[in-house]
């Protein structure tokens, strides 16, 4: 096995694909039949998109359409008065904050807060904070426009890969209230790869599945949260970001593929919603970068259908972000995707 195989396996498990069983239920079984697909708006405008792509046990005979509004929006992570949770209260992550200092009492541990980080193959980057005298304590772990929580371990450490979204590699680190740590490493090889980031605030079932040469669902070339790699093109993978536990948890999935291989694959954004979920709006950032390209950061909307409603999913086609670059031109036509079991 290759030694970039094995350490790309290693990054997806230590980033936290093998917490990500929550969502096994939706990725089982093959889906059949079609009804409507949605696509997003291209940057610099506003549309209202009807009749998004409905997954259901039981699709209505004449479902009335479901709106999904997409709407370009600037968005930086952790910054105060920065709306997360798609209408609800914002969330201010970083009241007061001062930076971490040493803390070494005399004959007591040295628990001052290290965090640190290096450049790893695949544009990744390599995390490691440790926090002794922090245990289990709540993290906010921000990179470029990417934000996602997570927990210290029972020693205080915590450690991570993520894709990175920038060639300085910033990484700045909340933990718990009042401390705030940064550090940065330079990633000279991200412009070639691309990169699709989906991130969301609380219990909602987002997720993303990328399909390689014409692949369709549960068939070898789809790679999502349970599937991370594709066998056949193992430069392309997916990293699960975050930690579910606590108030207001905020997850990552990251697609990425390098540039030159961009041309084969399609990647769709889903939500899994159940009967609780009706009436909903639930939504979600999509952040694309790579190629060279400036970073986009899209909002992606979904309005589930009223109440009462039986549980399905909802599906958005995303247009990777080099393919105009690379000077192809995106098939015209519907990515099919069917029924739930």
């Amino acid at each position: 096995m290759k030694k970039q195989t094995i350490i790309r396996g290693v990054a997806i498990v230590v980033a936290g694909i093998s917490a990500s069983v929550y969502g096994a239920q939706h990725l089982s079984g093959n889906r059949s039949g079609v009804s409507s697909v949605a696509q997003i708006a291209a940057p610099g405008s506003t549309a209202q998109i009807r009749s998004a792509g409905f997954l259901g046990g039981s699709v209505p005979s004449a479902p009335e359409d479901h709106a999904i509004t997409v709407n370009e929006t600037s968005f930086a992570a952790l910054t105060e008065g920065t709306d997360l949770a798609s209408g609800e209260a914002a969330l201010d992550f970083a009241p007061q904050l001062e930076a971490a200092g040493n803390t070494l009492t005399p004959g007591g541990p040295d628990c001052t807060p290290r965090l640190t980080a290096h450049a790893a193959i695949d544009a990744l980057i390599e995390v490691s904070l440790s926090a002794p005298c922090h245990p289990q304590e709540r993290l906010v772990i921000s990179h470029a426009d990417l934000a996602f929580s997570a927990y210290t371990s029972e020693n205080g450490g915590f450690s991570t890969y993520l894709p990175a979204l920038s060639a300085d590699g910033k990484i700045d680190i909340f933990l718990g209230e009042d401390h705030f740590l940064q550090t940065e490493t330079l990633v000279p090889d991200v412009d070639a790869h691309i990169r699709v980031a989906l991130q969301w605030v609380g219990d909602a079932e987002f997720s993303l599945h990328a399909y390689h040469m014409g692949a369709r669902f549960g068939e070898a070339g789809h790679i999502h949260a349970l599937k991370p790699f594709d066998a056949d093109l193992d430069e392309a993978f997916l990293i699960s970001l975050g930690d579910k536990r606590g108030p207001e948890p905020m997850l990552a999935e990251i697609y990425s593929i390098p540039t030159h291989l961009v041309g084969s694959s399609r990647v769709e954004l889903a939500l899994d919603f159940g009967g609780e979920d009706c009436g909903r709006d639930l939504s979600a950032f999509v952040l694309q970068s790579g190629g060279g390209a400036a970073t986009e950061v899209n909002d992606a909307s979904f309005a589930t259908p009223d109440c009462p409603a039986q549980s399905g999913t909802l599906i958005m086609p995303l247009t990777l972000p080099a393919v105009q670059h690379a000077g192809i031109t995106p098939t015209d036509g519907v990515f099919l995707s069917g029924v739930l079991d």
